[in-house]
């Protein structure tokens, strides 16, 4: 048959049955948003659409395609728009399970991408209904049917709107400088993209924080006496219990110095001293200060920040003849490399 004659009858066709397409675009799109409404997955935007008569004419007239009928496989599309990359692998983890994947003829396009080139990220899926939905009677006119998934992030869709205006509507392509700089903004982006997810997660730890820090707004966030004293007296139970901490800061002015300390070192909250609890500290703590009689929070505060960062700290907090340190502590401090005896040197303070 004449191309002409073929492009002809597909388009009669496709008039004839884009209603269809039209239905499987809302159903396809209801299952989507259910399922990621069900994992408390949020998205930019979820979009659906049946591919226009003149959009279908413009591609079923493209010399690779012998049999449109049967090889244009986006007459339904979906569009799901997410905030950040991590979340694309999310969704596409659930579009994976909802539909039957035509992998051969689905896109990765991180996967084809060289490892020498920037381009940019897009997911598309040629997809069908399971099975189990078009054994339903509901679904039973869509059996066989495919439609098109695409999953981007805001800036893998920002670049793809870009470059699709900027670049493909020419005829020719465009000189290689130009596309090296096109590309070399997709690898801007992605890295954009990368410090978003990092941001993203941060943010998730940061609330997980707070919420564990202030039981449920039961506790104040801001350092002060009590809130201190809260905190230290949940997050060292253990070593109160058996006699290794006092729950004490020595004598009474010594819980607002050490607050101060803290202030000094850019401690201002819960969250942010959380953060600076070292690794191991409860281990070191009851296997070096178990034979002390009168090891307290003010101690073990100090320990904190000079583990954090021994520089910053005897620069911005330490004060000329405050106190010496006991060997116990010294040894704690040796286990994470704090050159103990060096700055004793250079401080001018004492080790017993």
């Amino acid at each position: 048959m004449p191309k002409d004659k073929k492009v002809e009858k597909a388009i009669k066709w496709y008039k004839e049955n884009r209603g269809v397409y039209k239905d499987l675009a809302v159903k396809a799109e209801l299952i989507i948003k259910d399922a990621l409404s069900n994992k408390d997955i949020f998205y930019h935007s979820l979009e659906s659409r049946a591919k226009e008569i003149d959009s279908f004419k413009e591609k079923a007239e493209k010399d690779k395609y012998d049999d449109p009928i049967n090889e244009i496989t986006d007459l339904t599309g979906i569009r799901i728009i997410a905030y950040f990359e991590k979340d694309v692998y999310k969704i596409c983890d659930i579009v994976k399970e909802l539909f039957k994947i035509d992998y051969s003829n689905s896109e990765d396009k991180s996967d084809l991408l060289e490892a020498d080139k920037m381009g940019y990220k897009s997911v598309h899926y040629i997809a069908t209904l399971t099975n189990e939905r078009t054994n339903l009677s509901e679904f039973e006119k869509f059996k066989g049917l495919y439609f098109e998934i695409q999953v981007k992030s805001i800036l893998q869709h920002a670049w793809a709107e870009i470059e699709h205006d900027k670049n493909y509507k020419f005829k020719e392509n465009l000189p290689q400088h130009l596309q090296r700089r096109f590309y070399s903004l997709a690898g801007m982006l992605e890295m954009a993209d990368r410090e978003f997810n990092s941001l993203a997660k941060e943010v998730d730890d940061y609330k997980e924080k707070v919420k564990k820090l202030t039981k449920n707004g039961k506790r104040d966030l801001k350092i002060n006496n009590d809130s201190l004293k809260n905190y230290l007296l949940e997050e060292f139970d253990d070593e109160i219990k058996n006699n290794i901490l006092q729950f004490s800061f020595g004598k009474d002015s010594d819980l607002s110095n050490i607050i101060e300390e803290l202030k000094k070192f850019g401690i201002n909250n819960l969250v942010e001293l959380d953060s600076i609890l070292s690794e191991k500290i409860h281990d070191n703590i009851k296997t070096e200060l178990k034979e002390l009689s009168d090891a307290n929070f003010l101690g073990v505060i100090r320990l904190i920040m000079i583990i954090n960062d021994y520089k910053k700290y005897f620069e911005k907090v330490w004060e000329d003849g405050t106190y010496y340190f006991h060997e116990a502590s010294v040894n704690i401090l040796k286990k994470y490399n704090v050159p103990i005896e060096k700055l004793s040197k250079e401080y001018d303070f004492g080790i017993e």
